[in-house]
């Protein structure tokens, strides 16, 4: 069975329900088979990432200094190795950390956490604001007080963030997010009619709209909304804004101003209903202006041809958040028609950027993210794909990524893809050779875990975490997170089958998020059923 057909046996249809993974019905046979198939993809993605934490990504966490060395600047006698917010805490440290809290959790409360209390111990330079070093001798590299703001924005935004949205916020990551956003708003002294802002810079100012927005509903301080609102009013109640820069760099400002308009319909509606026409004029002129013929966007507005995004797929979760938002149909078909479009040649193996492997990740990434609430066959095809092909190279078994940024970008997408077929349930502690698949159905999910040594260890299922993690009323689309898919309340019960057996146990929600203990003998393949129980 190859890569391109595994899909199909996956989703049955689309769903229009941007709440969440669509759940189509199957047969006890067909959704066997698909997770099978699932964990075979799945089961080596998961291996791969192991592999390249301890062999790759761990060795660079300084003895020293305690920092995560994990790329080098600069060529010929002038290549050094730097600690700095904008790359190495930014893009690579939140993936190390995912490789470990999906493959190897014993290693986060030790030197993937000694990180975190390093660079605050070395690095914080304006207040709690910090500033790049030289590992070798602890020099702080001394930068312009925008500078600052611009990298520590970085770090919040690519970094925290991401660590913040698995892990939860009753951890020192989370605080950390939260103090550096305190003195990046204690500092702001960029004057606009709706008040000071910490920066001008327009990247810096999308990253903070998203991170301010997770403050406020992770904490319910409106303080955080409050600024939110100052840099959302200083863009689209002060005349036409329209970012005209729809790739990387350019991509935040789009989807912070989709999430908070989200936010803003359950706190503030009075707020969102300002906000909502000029939402639709940015959105549609995008549209208009900025896609091809297949609704791909180029990587500017006004292009008409030449390259591609591949911040695509992050600019149409904004659309997606806003239908969800307003409750209404109004982007939904333009995004499930560029989705099915992703079947057409030109998109087989396209060159997001040259022949670098954050293209590929960055186009893939959005993809899942928008397949999350619309599992359209021929993009779920294109992903499974292109993710074997140019992200896990399915084809170099020994391959593993480098830990510079681009790299780690690729471990980040393939965790996210791995996520999608195992439906977020994960299998601690990993071992190689170890298989884990899930296919989900509107009662429930099948599960088929299989391992090719004896194992014993707890299957996780995921929970909630947009509410009970961030406190997101709903799941609202958004960059920089792992995607829900199938999800366990704790509150709820559950029936666990085995149906080569029939036998069946009752468990509480807590229980499968805190593991369900199970032992594989070699090369016997298990099955589970989980539903949630009508009691």
């Amino acid at each position: 069975m190859t890569a391109r057909t595994i899909p199909l046996l996956l989703f049955a249809c689309a769903s229009s329900a941007l709440a969440g993974p669509s759940t189509p019905p199957a047969t006890p046979d067909d959704a066997i088979a698909r997770a099978r198939a699932s964990a075979e993809i799945a089961g080596r993605s998961l291996s791969k990432v192991q592999c390249w934490l301890h062999e790759k990504a761990l060795p660079k966490i300084d003895p020293k200094t305690g920092l995560y060395i994990s790329h080098t600047s600069g060529s010929g006698r002038y290549r050094s190795s730097l600690w700095n917010y904008d790359d190495a805490a930014a893009d690579t440290y939140p993936f190390l950390f995912w490789a470990a809290w999906y493959t190897d959790r014993e290693k986060i409360d030790g030197p993937i956490l000694g990180v975190l209390e390093a660079e605050q111990r070395i690095c914080n330079h304006l207040d709690r604001i910090p500033t790049a070093v030289n590992p070798a001798t602890l020099e702080k590299q001394i930068r312009s007080k925008d500078d600052l703001i611009f990298a520590a924005s970085e770090y919040v935004k690519d970094g925290l963030i991401a660590i913040v949205e698995v892990a939860g916020r009753d951890n020192p990551w989370f605080e950390r997010m939260r103090a550096i956003e305190d003195d990046i708003w204690k500092h702001a002294d960029v004057d606009t009619d709706y008040g000071k802002i910490p920066t001008g810079n327009l990247e810096a100012n999308g990253e903070q709209i998203q991170a301010l927005v997770r403050l406020f509903t992770a904490t319910g301080e409106v303080k955080y909304l409050d600024w939110a609102e100052r840099l959302a009013d200083h863009y689209l109640l002060g005349g036409d804004f329209l970012p005209t820069r729809l790739r990387d760099h350019g991509c935040e400002i789009i989807g912070g101003l989709g999430l908070l308009f989200a936010v803003e319909t359950v706190h503030r509606p009075e707020k969102a209903a300002a906000y909502r026409p000029h939402l639709r004029r940015m959105f549609d002129e995008i549209l208009e202006r900025g896609t091809n013929e297949d609704g791909m966007m180029f990587n500017a507005l006004d292009q008409k041809k030449g390259p591609l995004s591949d911040g695509w797929g992050y600019n149409y979760v904004a659309y997606l958040c806003f239908d969800m938002a307003t409750g209404e149909t109004i982007y939904q078909p333009a995004v499930e028609r560029t989705l099915a479009n992703l079947s057409k040649p030109l998109y087989q193996d396209y060159r997001w950027e040259g022949n670098s492997i954050d293209g590929f990740a960055d186009s893939i990434e959005g993809g899942l993210y928008l397949i999350n609430r619309l599992p359209v066959p021929e993009a779920i095809a294109w992903a499974d794909d292109q993710s074997a092909k140019h992200l896990v190279k399915v084809a170099d078994e020994d391959h593993l990524w480098g830990t510079m940024k681009l790299e780690s970008n690729g471990v980040r997408t393939v965790l996210q893809h791995a996520m999608m077929h195992t439906r977020g349930t994960t299998a601690h502690p990993w071992q190689q050779g170890l298989q884990l698949g899930a296919s989900q159905q509107e009662d429930g999910l099948t599960v088929v875990v299989k391992s090719d040594k004896a194992w014993t260890g707890r299957l996780v299922f995921d929970k909630p975490r947009h509410r009970l993690g961030m406190g997101f009323s709903k799941d609202w689309p958004r960059m920089n997170t792992m995607p829900e898919w199938f999800t366990v309340e704790p509150d709820a019960r559950y029936v666990v089958e085995d149906p080569a057996t029939g036998q069946q146990a009752t468990h509480p929600g807590t229980s499968l998020i805190e593991g369900l203990e199970l032992t594989l003998e070699p090369g016997v393949e298990r099955q589970l059923v989980i539903r949630k129980s009508a009691l």
